[in-house]
């Protein structure tokens, strides 16, 4: 028969009474058993032989661990209990869980918690529709989705397991963070909430409306907003991207770093900078990149490759300045040349190449003081400036060279090809006539103040010398018998770069593989699919 009473004394007798004949096999009195600490009503049923019913404020303890109800069955053989209504459970001052219903294991110290389950500590909360806490790890977990919410941060998974003692989350498909400043998808993160690190795995992504970032592998601090990515990591921002295989940024700083196999790219102007390390800092929007760095301008017909020791470029998108230095190297189809530094203004256009600059226009050598180049883009020229010291040297069959010097020097390229150029200034010239089947018919020799040279096919076409020309043709034979150098020559043919190959070396596969592909594209993460949990309902029936 049923035993029923409202009188809390005699119920709080009952449970004592119960504890006593139940030590009487075991010891109850240990912390491994569940304690019936207080209920407003106590049954027994004989559809729960040797189980108690209890209902009204319940409250349960085991092994630190307070469980409180509005019903409860607890089972003392099996050492377990069902609780049902308004559940509670808490683990000293900083672990609280509420759910719908809860099954819980005391010889295991294993909780199953159902229905609106909700947990925090200090830190956190989380919020789930099924929870399994293992009390003696420390650890909890779901499978069947969750949200985790703390001081800066929700985050939201598939299936989500934390570790009490490290106050660490692990987070696996479907990953989500929504953050004030960012986004971040993932397949597999491990979250501190403590510190609000993340630590990620596979196909991960964190974006905002100014920048996306893509890493299968990285680690993330949310509170100073430092990141560091690898595995295909890649940093887009706007219309400029950086990959690496290792890559660091800092989103107050706003600066990032990138090493080994690094790539930038610029789409708008079409260039491309391939290097072994590289600096990035987006609000002056500058780029510092050097170890064997390759700077690639592609254009419809022509692509324009440069090479130094290292290249700043800093400002904005139409006044944006270049600077390479030492050892500046550079070719294009119809054009390339040397020099210790070159800088570029993107307001005036002006190109510039300092310290014993030579540059090659088909088999032309010229060389002066400083060699500028105007050009509406970095690989579409216009005009060449000599502003001192002009020198051209072009080598003839006959084994002499033909040779224009002067002061200054003002020339205009077609289709990136020197079609003509003018030359002021106490000009000299020295140069090999030939008939049209190319037979030497004398070396001309002479001197003015402005000379006009046209070309055609990367050969001289026409030379006019203005304003009281003096000068002498001479016969080869007797030619060679005079001065056939001007003060300054310096034949330089050894140096000439005829071959994008020479510029590009080693990078060429990671060259082509990049400048055919379309800008980077910000890809879509696949995760797995997750088999959804069944569980069978629980209910008590009085």
């Amino acid at each position: 028969m049923p035993l029923y009473t409202k009188n809390r004394l005699f119920i709080l007798f009952f449970i004592v009474l119960t504890g006593i004949s139940a030590q009487q096999k075991t010891d109850s009195l240990s912390s491994d058993y569940i304690h019936i600490l207080y209920a407003d009503h106590a049954t027994t049923s004989d559809k729960y032989p040797g189980k108690q019913l209890l209902a009204g404020e319940v409250k349960i303890s085991h092994n630190g661990a307070l469980l409180f109800c509005d019903k409860a069955i607890v089972d003392k053989a099996e050492n377990s209990a069902i609780a049902v209504g308004n559940v509670r459970l808490t683990q000293g001052d900083t672990v609280r869980m509420n759910a719908g219903y809860l099954k819980y294991d005391g010889n295991k110290s294993f909780a199953e918690a159902y229905d609106k389950v909700y947990l925090e500590d200090t830190k956190m909360h989380l919020t789930t529709d099924t929870l399994y806490f293992d009390r003696t790890k420390q650890e909890a977990y779901y499978t069947s989705g969750g949200t985790i919410v703390d001081s800066v941060n929700t985050l939201k998974s598939k299936i989500g397991k934390y570790f009490f003692n490290e106050k660490r989350f692990r987070f696996i498909n479907n990953v989500h963070i929504d953050n004030p400043d960012y986004q971040l998808d993932s397949y597999q993160l491990d979250y501190f909430t403590d510190t609000g690190i993340s630590n990620f795995f596979g196909p991960t992504k964190i974006y905002n409306n100014e920048s996306y970032i893509y890493a299968e592998k990285g680690h993330y601090d949310s509170q100073k907003k430092v990141s560091w990515f690898v595995k295909n990591a890649f940093i887009k921002h706007r219309h400029t991207t950086i990959k690496g295989d290792s890559l660091f940024y800092d989103r107050l700083k706003e600066y990032a770093t990138a090493s080994d196999n690094v790539v930038l790219h610029d789409s708008v102007n079409k260039t491309w900078i391939f290097a072994g390390y590289a600096q990035r800092w987006i609000k002056p929007d500058s780029i510092r990149v050097k170890q064997k760095p390759l700077v690639v301008s592609v254009s419809e017909k022509d692509t324009l490759f440069i090479r130094a020791k290292q290249f700043v470029a800093a400002g904005k998108q139409d006044e944006r300045r270049l600077w390479g230095y030492p050892e500046v190297r550079f070719f294009s189809k119809d054009f390339s040349g040397k020099s210790d530094s070159l800088y570029r203004n993107g307001a005036t256009k002006l190109m510039k190449l300092l310290v014993k600059p030579v540059a090659w226009s088909g088999n032309s050598q010229i060389t002066g003081e400083r060699i500028l180049l105007q050009n509406d883009s970095l690989n579409h020229l216009d005009s060449l400036i000599i502003p001192k010291d002009v020198f051209i040297i072009q080598k003839d069959s006959a084994g002499g060279y033909n040779q224009i010097k002067g002061k200054k020097l003002f020339g205009k390229f077609v289709k990136n090809r020197l079609k003509t150029v003018d030359i002021f200034g106490n000009t000299e010239i020295i140069y090999f006539l030939r008939e049209d089947d190319g037979k030497l018919t004398g070396i001309e020799k002479d001197k003015s103040s402005h000379i006009y040279i046209e070309f055609e096919n990367d050969e001289v076409k026409i030379i006019r010398l203005y304003d009281k020309p003096e000068g002498t043709v001479y016969p080869y034979k007797d030619f060679i018998k005079q001065k056939q150098y001007f003060s300054g020559f310096n034949w330089r043919g050894d140096e000439q770069i005829k071959r994008k190959e020479d510029i590009i070396g080693e990078q060429s596969l990671i060259y082509q593989a990049e400048t055919k592909q379309q800008p980077t594209e910000l890809p879509e993460i696949k995760l797995k699919s997750q088999i959804p949990v069944k569980r069978k309902a629980i209910q008590i029936n009085e």
